[in-house]
């Protein structure tokens, strides 16, 4: 089921009992801002967030030692609600977040942790999954729906980048195996964005993730995306028809269809992906 809204709250938010949460439109193409109170947390600092329907989850930890919180923010025609869900006892600093299924949200580390669990939306209950074999902070992971693999890729171990790949079987009691692949120091970056055609795809590269934009410093910028090949373990650049790929910093991701994926960047522009041809359209803070 794909998601109508891009849900996210503002990143430079410093006051928290007086938030700005932004709901873009994807249908009506418009950008509605609302204010909503977070008294029930001490800050953002520390916390992920991803957008699933009509949903935003905050989830993460202010310290690298305290509990994880999880909060789930519904919107709702008049109404904007906010709680607080059963806190997971582990502690996770900015970790990698993903929703399998609409209905569990996978926590993967975060700064100076290996943790790793998930949390089930239905039955409001935590469970373990295996740990990650070294610290994983700032990357992106994605569901290969061919053979049930997570895929975690980039990020910070030890404040360096990371060449390797991470890979979980979600069908197997084995824990995540670390690989390398060729051209691998292309995925030396964070605040990007990735994706699979899945499935039912037309596209006849069913065998290729697709990595975009993302950034080692404010002056780096990209001009190619990344293709990977998860059958030959190999990663091979993809030019593409604009002339300057912007920097990439991911608030958050959602689904509009199988053919085109929104994102925001840490200046809150709004992204759309064409899937078919990697044609990226950009609307800007200011104009939403």
């Amino acid at each position: 089921m794909f998601t109508k809204k891009l849900i996210f709250i503002s990143q430079k938010e410093s006051i928290i009992s007086n938030c700005k949460l932004k709901i873009f439109d994807l249908e009506e193409n418009r950008l509605f801002i609302r204010s909503i109170p977070l008294r029930i947390i001490p800050s953002l600092k520390g916390l992920s967030q991803i957008s699933s329907l009509n949903s935003l989850f905050l989830c993460g930890s202010n310290n690298y030692n305290s509990s994880c919180f999880l909060i789930n923010i519904n919107i709702y025609s008049t109404d904007i609600k906010s709680k607080i869900l059963v806190n997971s006892a582990y502690s996770h600093y900015n970790p990698i977040l993903f929703l399998l299924q609409e209905d569990i949200l996978i926590v993967i580390g975060g700064k100076k942790q290996i943790f790793c669990e998930k949390y089930s939306i239905n039955l409001n209950q935590w469970r373990d999954m295996p740990f990650l074999p070294e610290e994983r902070y700032k990357g992106n992971v994605l569901l290969n729906e061919h053979n049930s693999h997570l895929y975690l890729f980039g990020g910070l171990t030890n404040n360096k980048y990371n060449e390797s790949i991470l890979i979980l079987n979600l069908r197997s009691v084995s824990g995540w195996e670390k690989i390398f692949v060729k051209n691998g120091y292309l995925l030396q970056r964070y605040g990007f964005i990735n994706f699979s055609f899945g499935i039912d795809s037309e596209n006849k590269n069913d065998n290729l993730i697709y990595i975009f934009g993302g950034k080692i410093n404010k002056r780096e910028k990209y001009d190619f995306i990344l293709e990977y090949d998860y059958e030959n373990n190999v990663i091979n650049k993809k030019n593409v028809e604009y002339n300057e790929m912007p920097i990439f910093d991911i608030s958050t991701v959602a689904d509009i269809n199988k053919n085109k994926i929104a994102f925001t960047d840490n200046d809150e522009n709004i992204y759309i992906i064409e899937k078919k041809n990697f044609r990226i359209s950009m609307i800007s803070a200011e104009d939403a």
